[in-house]
């Protein structure tokens, strides 16, 4: 599950580059960038990984108003698919990852 969230990771930092001058595309590069680095480097297990990364998209989005391309949206779909870990156990730490907002 590392490498497909690795590869979902690479392909989407791809497509957020092509779109350099969009407002707010520097804080998505980085998160995206640093959700890699610690997948790369087995720092964080790739479903919790995933839950952190697409929180944190849906926040920058959020909070930028940034708004992303299909390609992009399937992208972060795939994510999402990632961050549900198995049981309804799984499940419901799913939900609560994905369903709060993180302080500063």
């Amino acid at each position: 599950m590392e490498n497909e969230l690795a590869q979902v990771l690479n392909d989407f930092i791809s497509l957020a580059k092509t779109h350099y001058d969009r407002k707010g595309n520097e804080y998505l590069l980085e998160q995206l960038e640093i959700a890699l680095d610690k997948t790369n480097n087995n720092v964080q297990d790739a479903v919790n990984e995933a839950r952190t990364t697409y929180q944190n998209v849906n926040t920058i989005c959020l909070v930028n108003h940034l708004h992303l391309e299909k390609d992009e949206e399937a992208l972060l779909e795939k994510i999402k698919e990632i961050s549900m870990s198995k049981g309804w156990l799984g499940g419901l730490n799913s939900w609560n990852t994905t369903n709060t907002w993180p302080g500063r």
